[in-house]
Protein backbone atom coordinates (compact mmCIF):
# COMPACT_ATOMS: atom_id res chain seq x y z
CA UNK A 1 0.00 0.00 0.00
CA UNK A 2 1.05 3.13 -1.08
CA UNK A 3 1.58 6.12 1.34
CA UNK A 4 -0.49 9.56 0.18
CA UNK A 5 -3.04 6.84 -1.53
CA UNK A 6 -6.11 5.43 -0.18
CA UNK A 7 -7.22 2.30 1.30
CA UNK A 8 -10.64 0.55 -0.38
CA UNK A 9 -12.69 -1.91 0.94
CA UNK A 10 -14.81 -4.03 -1.48
CA UNK A 11 -15.30 -5.01 -5.36
CA UNK A 12 -16.15 -2.09 -7.77
CA UNK A 13 -18.96 0.90 -6.73
CA UNK A 14 -19.52 -0.88 -3.47
CA UNK A 15 -17.54 -0.21 -0.60
CA UNK A 16 -16.69 3.25 1.06
CA UNK A 17 -13.79 5.54 0.05
CA UNK A 18 -11.21 5.68 2.51
CA UNK A 19 -8.86 8.17 1.54
CA UNK A 20 -5.55 9.13 3.97
CA UNK A 21 -4.30 12.39 2.48
CA UNK A 22 -5.45 14.53 -0.29
CA UNK A 23 -5.10 12.63 -3.14
CA UNK A 24 -5.81 14.75 -6.53
CA UNK A 25 -4.57 12.19 -9.64
CA UNK A 26 -6.90 9.65 -7.68
CA UNK A 27 -10.48 8.34 -7.21
CA UNK A 28 -11.09 5.15 -4.49
CA UNK A 29 -12.94 2.31 -5.43
CA UNK A 30 -12.59 -1.52 -4.68
CA UNK A 31 -9.64 -2.73 -3.60
CA UNK A 32 -6.90 -0.76 -5.19
CA UNK A 33 -6.30 3.13 -6.42
CA UNK A 34 -7.89 4.14 -9.77
CA UNK A 35 -6.15 6.21 -12.25
CA UNK A 36 -7.91 9.63 -13.31
CA UNK A 37 -7.54 9.09 -16.34
CA UNK A 38 -9.64 6.08 -17.22
CA UNK A 39 -12.95 8.39 -17.07
CA UNK A 40 -11.53 11.59 -18.33
CA UNK A 41 -12.67 11.01 -21.83
CA UNK A 42 -15.80 9.94 -20.87
CA UNK A 43 -18.84 11.57 -20.04
CA UNK A 44 -20.66 11.61 -16.54
CA UNK A 45 -23.99 9.38 -18.42
CA UNK A 46 -21.67 7.36 -20.43
CA UNK A 47 -19.81 5.98 -16.96
CA UNK A 48 -22.92 5.55 -15.64
CA UNK A 49 -24.41 3.97 -18.74
CA UNK A 50 -20.73 1.61 -18.62
CA UNK A 51 -21.67 -0.09 -15.37
CA UNK A 52 -24.64 -2.43 -14.50
CA UNK A 53 -25.55 -1.05 -10.81
CA UNK A 54 -26.68 2.05 -12.58
CA UNK A 55 -28.46 0.90 -15.70
CA UNK A 56 -31.86 1.77 -14.18
CA UNK A 57 -30.17 4.96 -13.14
CA UNK A 58 -29.87 5.66 -16.55
CA UNK A 59 -33.49 4.64 -17.99
CA UNK A 60 -34.69 7.33 -15.14
CA UNK A 61 -32.38 9.38 -16.68
CA UNK A 62 -33.47 8.99 -20.14
CA UNK A 63 -37.06 9.37 -19.13
CA UNK A 64 -36.41 12.64 -17.20
CA UNK A 65 -34.76 14.35 -20.32
CA UNK A 66 -32.18 15.18 -18.24
CA UNK A 67 -29.04 13.28 -19.56
CA UNK A 68 -27.79 16.85 -21.15
CA UNK A 69 -27.97 18.01 -17.53
CA UNK A 70 -26.30 15.16 -15.59
CA UNK A 71 -23.16 16.24 -18.29
CA UNK A 72 -23.25 20.09 -17.83
CA UNK A 73 -19.71 21.23 -17.40
CA UNK A 74 -18.23 21.46 -13.79
CA UNK A 75 -21.57 19.66 -12.41
CA UNK A 76 -20.32 17.13 -9.22
CA UNK A 77 -23.23 14.42 -9.34
CA UNK A 78 -24.31 11.87 -6.80
CA UNK A 79 -25.15 8.82 -8.28
CA UNK A 80 -27.94 6.40 -6.71
CA UNK A 81 -27.68 2.85 -7.42
CA UNK A 82 -30.23 0.68 -8.83
CA UNK A 83 -30.81 -0.86 -5.35
CA UNK A 84 -31.89 2.69 -4.16
CA UNK A 85 -34.32 2.48 -7.13
CA UNK A 86 -35.67 -1.24 -5.72
CA UNK A 87 -35.56 0.60 -2.17
CA UNK A 88 -38.25 3.42 -3.57
CA UNK A 89 -39.91 1.17 -5.61
CA UNK A 90 -40.68 -1.58 -2.62
CA UNK A 91 -41.64 1.73 -0.34
CA UNK A 92 -44.19 3.40 -2.54
CA UNK A 93 -45.62 -0.32 -2.62
CA UNK A 94 -46.10 -0.48 0.28
CA UNK A 95 -47.58 2.97 1.17
CA UNK A 96 -50.22 2.47 -2.13
CA UNK A 97 -50.84 -1.10 -0.77
CA UNK A 98 -52.11 0.48 2.78
CA UNK A 99 -54.81 2.10 0.71
CA UNK A 100 -55.29 -0.58 -1.85
CA UNK A 101 -53.69 -4.81 -0.59
CA UNK A 102 -53.36 -5.33 -4.33
CA UNK A 103 -51.49 -2.19 -5.43
CA UNK A 104 -47.78 -2.20 -7.34
CA UNK A 105 -45.52 0.27 -7.96
CA UNK A 106 -43.25 -0.75 -10.66
CA UNK A 107 -40.33 1.04 -13.37
CA UNK A 108 -43.38 1.39 -15.52
CA UNK A 109 -45.07 3.41 -12.46
CA UNK A 110 -42.06 5.28 -12.11
CA UNK A 111 -41.04 6.25 -15.82
CA UNK A 112 -44.65 7.50 -16.38
CA UNK A 113 -44.18 9.84 -13.65
CA UNK A 114 -40.69 10.87 -14.43
CA UNK A 115 -41.47 11.39 -18.49
CA UNK A 116 -44.73 13.66 -17.47
CA UNK A 117 -43.31 15.15 -14.61
CA UNK A 118 -45.68 14.39 -12.36
CA UNK A 119 -45.29 15.91 -8.98
CA UNK A 120 -42.42 17.41 -10.09
CA UNK A 121 -40.50 13.61 -10.22
CA UNK A 122 -38.21 14.24 -13.33
CA UNK A 123 -37.17 17.37 -11.54
CA UNK A 124 -36.34 15.56 -8.32
CA UNK A 125 -33.57 13.82 -9.72
CA UNK A 126 -31.65 17.37 -9.83
CA UNK A 127 -31.35 17.19 -5.93
CA UNK A 128 -28.21 14.73 -6.92
CA UNK A 129 -26.81 17.41 -8.97
CA UNK A 130 -24.12 20.38 -7.78
CA UNK A 131 -23.29 23.16 -10.23
CA UNK A 132 -19.63 23.00 -8.57
CA UNK A 133 -16.35 20.60 -8.86
CA UNK A 134 -16.02 19.43 -5.86
CA UNK A 135 -13.27 17.88 -5.49
CA UNK A 136 -10.96 16.57 -2.52
CA UNK A 137 -9.21 19.87 -2.17
CA UNK A 138 -12.21 21.98 -1.32
CA UNK A 139 -14.11 19.56 0.92
CA UNK A 140 -13.30 19.67 5.04
CA UNK A 141 -14.64 17.76 7.66
CA UNK A 142 -17.16 20.38 8.97
CA UNK A 143 -18.81 20.36 5.81
CA UNK A 144 -20.30 22.61 3.40
CA UNK A 145 -23.87 24.25 1.84
CA UNK A 146 -24.56 23.93 -1.73
CA UNK A 147 -27.09 24.75 -3.64
CA UNK A 148 -28.69 21.54 -5.82
CA UNK A 149 -29.88 21.92 -9.42
CA UNK A 150 -33.37 21.44 -7.83
CA UNK A 151 -35.04 24.31 -7.14
CA UNK A 152 -34.83 25.81 -3.58
CA UNK A 153 -32.88 22.42 -2.57
CA UNK A 154 -29.46 22.43 -0.92
CA UNK A 155 -27.19 19.88 0.63
CA UNK A 156 -24.41 19.84 2.40
CA UNK A 157 -21.11 17.62 1.41
CA UNK A 158 -17.97 16.59 3.53
CA UNK A 159 -14.80 14.97 4.01
CA UNK A 160 -15.45 13.59 7.47
CA UNK A 161 -12.83 11.57 9.39
CA UNK A 162 -13.83 8.20 10.29
CA UNK A 163 -12.66 5.95 13.16
CA UNK A 164 -15.18 2.92 12.22
CA UNK A 165 -12.98 -0.55 11.35
CA UNK A 166 -15.96 -1.34 9.23
CA UNK A 167 -14.86 1.51 7.27
CA UNK A 168 -11.05 1.20 6.84
CA UNK A 169 -9.80 2.50 9.92
CA UNK A 170 -6.91 0.58 11.22
CA UNK A 171 -4.70 1.53 14.65
CA UNK A 172 -1.55 -0.36 12.09
CA UNK A 173 -1.90 3.11 9.96
CA UNK A 174 -0.52 6.36 10.68
CA UNK A 175 -3.37 8.09 8.68
CA UNK A 176 -7.02 8.58 9.69
CA UNK A 177 -9.29 7.46 6.78
CA UNK A 178 -11.97 10.16 5.42
CA UNK A 179 -15.24 9.48 3.62
CA UNK A 180 -17.31 11.61 1.84
CA UNK A 181 -20.85 11.98 2.65
CA UNK A 182 -24.08 13.80 1.26
CA UNK A 183 -26.75 15.34 3.40
CA UNK A 184 -30.13 16.21 1.76
CA UNK A 185 -31.00 19.17 3.77
CA UNK A 186 -35.01 19.36 4.67
CA UNK A 187 -34.73 22.44 6.25
CA UNK A 188 -32.04 24.95 7.15
CA UNK A 189 -28.99 24.40 8.82
CA UNK A 190 -25.91 26.63 9.94
CA UNK A 191 -23.02 23.88 9.67
CA UNK A 192 -20.08 24.93 11.80
CA UNK A 193 -17.53 23.48 13.66
CA UNK A 194 -19.78 23.33 16.38
CA UNK A 195 -22.81 21.98 14.41
CA UNK A 196 -20.89 19.42 11.56
CA UNK A 197 -22.44 17.57 8.71
CA UNK A 198 -22.57 14.45 10.85
CA UNK A 199 -24.36 16.33 13.42
CA UNK A 200 -27.54 16.70 11.62
CA UNK A 201 -30.45 15.94 13.34
CA UNK A 202 -32.98 13.39 11.38
CA UNK A 203 -35.52 15.91 11.23
CA UNK A 204 -33.29 18.26 9.29
CA UNK A 205 -31.64 16.30 6.90
CA UNK A 206 -30.23 12.65 5.98
CA UNK A 207 -26.57 11.45 6.38
CA UNK A 208 -25.82 9.75 3.40
CA UNK A 209 -22.07 8.30 2.88
CA UNK A 210 -20.36 8.04 -0.90
CA UNK A 211 -18.82 4.74 -0.90
CA UNK A 212 -17.16 5.97 -4.41
CA UNK A 213 -16.04 9.27 -4.66
CA UNK A 214 -13.57 11.59 -6.94
CA UNK A 215 -14.32 10.14 -10.45
CA UNK A 216 -13.22 12.99 -12.36
CA UNK A 217 -15.13 12.95 -15.81
CA UNK A 218 -14.65 14.49 -19.14
CA UNK A 219 -17.73 16.52 -18.01
CA UNK A 220 -17.09 16.99 -13.87
CA UNK A 221 -16.82 14.72 -11.15
CA UNK A 222 -18.77 11.64 -9.88
CA UNK A 223 -19.49 10.32 -6.64
CA UNK A 224 -21.63 7.04 -5.80
CA UNK A 225 -23.83 6.76 -2.95
CA UNK A 226 -24.32 4.14 -0.80
CA UNK A 227 -26.61 1.31 -1.48
CA UNK A 228 -28.67 2.15 1.42
CA UNK A 229 -30.07 5.47 0.58
CA UNK A 230 -33.62 5.19 -0.89
CA UNK A 231 -33.92 7.07 -4.17
CA UNK A 232 -35.36 10.89 -3.66
CA UNK A 233 -34.30 10.30 0.06
CA UNK A 234 -38.27 8.56 0.04
CA UNK A 235 -39.75 7.86 3.12
CA UNK A 236 -36.75 9.82 5.21
CA UNK A 237 -37.92 12.46 6.03
CA UNK A 238 -39.03 13.46 9.60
Amino acid sequence: MKTGKAILLAGLFITAIVLFTECKKDYITGGSVQDVDQYTRTTTYDVLKSNALYDTLVQLIDAAGLKSKINESNNTFFAPSDYSVRSYLNQRTLAAQAINQYAQWGMDSLIYYLKNNIKGTADSLRLYLIHKPLNFSVLTSTGAVYPTELAGDSAIVSWEFTRNSNLGYSSLVSGVPQLVYFTQLWHHYDVSEATPAGDVPPNIGVHTLCKTSGIITQTGIMNALDNSHILFFYGTKK
